[in-house]
């Protein structure tokens, strides 16, 4: 019984993340961390999901737990990778890149060969001071666009999502939530899709994909067939 039980929390889990909702995907993550507290799925999940729900400081916790317990790997490099370079730990970010693409995975016939321009492009960034620090003031215009959707201005939101992108091109999450404004609040289905792309180029994160998907049928059918399923978003990391 627990290991089916372990099994349906996972997949509910997962699919809450997939849907923009970490709130709930972290209720079943946790339900799974009392039957499976040091497993892969465990700790990498957790990890994932405090990092969309803004705790960089636990996911790196829950992250470099499984680095201890099971060893490195492309995964947990590039994980790690992202959570050095949203605190600002600029060498320590470079680091955990190049050695993500330095592993078989990211090889050119490597399973994840499609990350490798996502992290080449981080890794520019990381050598060059001055491009982290755009990047730094980047993820302060990201923060300044959440307060402004938050307060229910949306056209603010829109333009300092765009902004954050000008100044760090790999700012997946913003492009994203720019998306699902177009999309959700200004009905520009087209604007959306194209945002959602980019992103996508970028992250090739599920919640992306299905807002592609979303956009895509928005753009298709007529505006007279009633509410479509809200593009989700992702929040701030801190």
């Amino acid at each position: 019984m627990p290991r089916i039980l372990a099994g349906l929390y996972e997949r509910f889990g997962l699919n809450a993340y997939i849907q923009g909702d970490p709130a709930k995907a972290l209720l079943w993550f946790r339900r799974l961390e009392r039957l499976e507290p040091d497993s892969i799925r465990t700790l990498r999940n957790l990890g994932v999901i405090l990092l969309a729900a803004g705790d960089a400081a636990g996911a790196e916790e829950y992250l470099l737990r499984e680095e201890r317990r099971y060893g490195e790997s492309f995964h947990r490099h590039s994980a790690l990778a992202d959570i050095a370079y949203a605190r600002g730990r600029r060498e320590d970010a470079a680091r955990r890149y190049e050695a993500a693409l330095s592993d078989p995975e990211a090889a050119p016939a490597g399973a994840r060969r499609g990350d490798r321009a996502f992290l080449e492009a981080r890794l520019r960034i990381c050598l060059d001071p001055g491009a982290f620090a755009a990047a730094a003031e980047g993820a302060e215009r990201f923060k300044a666009a959440e307060a402004a959707r938050d307060s229910g201005d949306p056209r603010a939101a829109l333009a300092l999502f765009e902004e954050a992108v000008a100044l760090d091109p790999t700012h997946w999450p913003a492009l994203n939530n720019a998306g699902s404004i177009a999309l959700n609040d200004l009905g520009d289905p087209a604007r959306a899709l194209a945002l959602f792309k980019r992103s996508f180029a970028l992250a090739r994160s599920a919640q992306v994909a299905r807002n592609v998907e979303l956009a895509g049928a928005a753009l298709a059918e007529s505006p007279a067939r009633g509410r479509r399923p809200a593009a989700t978003q992702e929040r701030k990391t801190e």
